[in-house]
């Protein structure tokens, strides 16, 4: 089951702590990823000019217009003063019936294009910037190490890469809107001032209101906006739970058990989505009101004005025009707080992406695994060891084991027993609470984790295949190697039949997690992979539980010629697989109860010749 985010701990859901924080998030954008953009950044204010100088026009040419209806004019009230002067065309019924249209169309056409460019430049340079924390997100959840990965919850991860970047995309795109806008406001609020400074007095006053509902407003949307995106991140990762448990689901029955589960979280992101949803849905009726307010005001003033002979009708009309233009730009940015507050909350959690740092690294004078030679792979020892994953009790108990160079040792016992915990300690994917691991005598801490793993092949149970090319998927093992290699290790790996049989051959896509061929099919590429790796360090965890009886008897065979000259951990579940081993060790809780050859542990009649006489039926 999904983990809730509430459950998690604290340094995983990144908090807002005020004002510097914010601006601490923005410079970082700015610094480390926008400033790059900056060629479509200077376009953007260059078309953010023209705009600006494109609307203010309409008022203009609008004074222009009605003043050829007032033939008995003043050139200016006593008020104000008239931009219409900068027309070279006096303004008679003539000239406006032939030059207003193309007057207005310029300007309109004028708008379009500024408005046109300065969205697609804006628009560029933020999914430029997307597309670089992507690859920054990306590049640093390689690094972390595989207990963090799992913790985490594919989930989450996936909602960051995902819904987070949507969210903070549209905040980027509105935040040069908002400088658009503010320029824009500016422009039309010093022609306001300079048409009449009684009514701009009045404008400029009540407008600021708006700031106090609305900042209260986006402080409670940032907190639902993290939410909401949390949320969607623990409802990601079990949907992705139910589909790819879908044979199980249906073979149990549980849909009704599953619906349950996902109607409970389509409950909880309703719940959340609703409260975003009222608090985002004040925002423009609050600025309705208070803009509805000015233009009464202004309304009520300009009649006034109008009356005292201080305001002409012209005028009052490109003011009222100003005033309908000034209704755009502040509404837009009235709401840029909700979506700024979306956005930073996105941006936080990205950035605990890209920041967060691997506890299992290399040390500061790792050195390369160097092996003594003679290809007779290497030697492992474990002293001593202690682990337990977080929360839980001991995997590994003061576990010893000494395993020969060039031998196979097999690992037996019930589940849980810490079969596999040995498989993860041993690439450092997890490191030991206690004790030490060396291969021929060198401590992994102190060798580097490249160096460590290009040493070891792993096989795991559950085959792990990318929805690539069949090709693709074995040369996982080593890119480097010749298409003649590839075929040879598909050959002993019992694969190179069936791989020729499918539409492609080689080159045919496995599909998503390589659900396009069989379980055998599968593990046998995984197998292929292995192969060609060619490593001197073998772990092998029931690499051939999927395979038919045909191909398996193929593959064991092919596994003896592998494993000769190299060491081999393997675990086995099945007895036969390993019954040639050089040592088999039985595990209970984390410790080695029992060890020996598989003739020796049979005449000891303890946990090994019990589990042997099951499966084996022998007395």
């Amino acid at each position: 089951m999904a983990q809730k985010q509430d459950d998690k701990p604290p340094e995983k859901q990144p908090r807002d702590k005020g004002k510097g924080v914010s601006l601490s998030l923005m410079a970082r954008l700015w610094r480390g990823y926008m400033v790059c953009y900056w060629p479509q950044l200077a376009a953007a204010v260059l078309f953010m000019v023209t705009l600006a100088a494109a609307e203010a026009m309409f008022p203009v040419i609008i004074e222009w217009v009605f003043a050829s209806f007032d033939t008995g004019r003043q050139a200016t009230a006593d008020g104000g003063r008239s931009f219409m002067d900068y027309i070279p065309l006096e303004p008679t019924p003539r000239n406006v019936m032939i030059w207003g249209p193309v007057l207005l169309l310029t300007a309109g056409c004028l708008n379009a294009a500024s408005q046109y460019l300065y969205s697609l430049s804006t628009n560029a340079a933020a999914i430029g910037v997307l597309r670089d924390l992507q690859k920054a997100m990306f590049g640093n959840f390689l690094n972390y190490d595989y207990a963090q990965t799992r913790e985490d919850g594919s989930g989450q991860l996936v909602s960051r890469f995902t819904n987070d970047t949507t969210t903070l995309r549209e905040s980027l795109t509105r935040v040069p809107n908002a400088i658009r806008d503010i320029f824009r406001l500016l422009v039309l609020l010093t022609m306001m001032a300079l048409y009449d400074w009684v009514l701009f007095l009045i404008v400029a006053l009540i407008y600021p209101t708006i700031g106090l509902p609305v900042t209260w407003i986006g402080k409670r949307l940032r907190k639902y906006a993290g939410g909401v995106q949390n949320q969607i991140g623990d409802m990601t990762g079990q949907l992705a739970e139910s589909m790819r448990g879908a044979r199980m689901v249906k073979t149990y029955n549980l849909e009704d058990y599953e619906k349950s589960r996902a109607d409970a979280s389509f409950e909880e992101r309703h719940a959340l989505l609703f409260k975003f949803v009222q608090m985002r849905a004040a925002n423009d009726p609050m600025i309705m009101v208070v803009g509805a307010i000015a233009v009464a005001a202004v309304i009520g003033t300009a009649a006034w004005r109008f009356s005292t002979g201080d305001l002409t009708g012209e005028q009052l009309i490109a003011f009222v025009v100003i005033l309908t233009l000034l209704s755009q730009p502040a509404r837009s940015i009235g709401t840029l707080n909700a979506v700024l507050q979306e956005g930073l909350a996105a941006l936080e959690r990205i950035f605990w992406v890209i920041d967060r740092k691997p506890e299992i690294t290399d040390a500061a004078d790792a050195k390369e695994l160097v092996l003594n030679g003679g290809g007779t792979g290497a030697s492992i020892e474990f002293a001593d060891v202690r682990f337990a994953y977080p929360g839980g009790e001991a995997a590994i108990d003061d576990l010893s084991l000494t395993v020969p160079a060039g031998q196979m040792v097999a690992l037996v016992g019930e589940s849980g027993a810490g079969k596999s915990t040995i498989f993860n300690l041993l690439p450092r994917l997890y490191d030991t609470a206690s004790g030490t691991i060396t291969i021929d005598g060198q401590d992994l801490r102190g060798l580097t984790l490249k160096s460590l793993r290009d040493h070891i092949a792993l096989v795991s149970q559950e085959a792990i295949l990318f929805d690539d090319s069949v090709e693709a998927n074995i040369r996982f093992g080593n890119w480097a190697a010749s298409e003649e290699k590839v075929i040879a290790a598909a050959k002993a790996a019992a694969a190179d039949e069936f791989i020729r049989a499918l539409p492609s051959g080689y080159q045919t896509r496995v599909g998503d997690a390589g659900n396009n061929l069989s379980g055998g099919q599968r593990q046998r590429i995984a197998l292929a992979r292995a192969f060609l790796k060619d490593a001197p360090i073998l772990l092998l965890d029931e690499a051939t539980s999927a395979l038919d009886a045909e191909s398996e008897r193929k593959v064991q065979e092919a596994l003896a010629r592998l494993t000769e000259g190299r060491t081999t951990i393997a675990i086995a579940h099945r007895l036969s697989t390993v019954r040639d081993a050089d040592l088999i060790c039985v595990m209970d809780r984390g410790q080695i109860v029992e060890q020996g050859t598989h003739e020796e542990l049979l005449t000891r009649g303890g946990i090994y010749s019990r589990l042997a006489a099951l499966q084996f039926r022998e007395d």
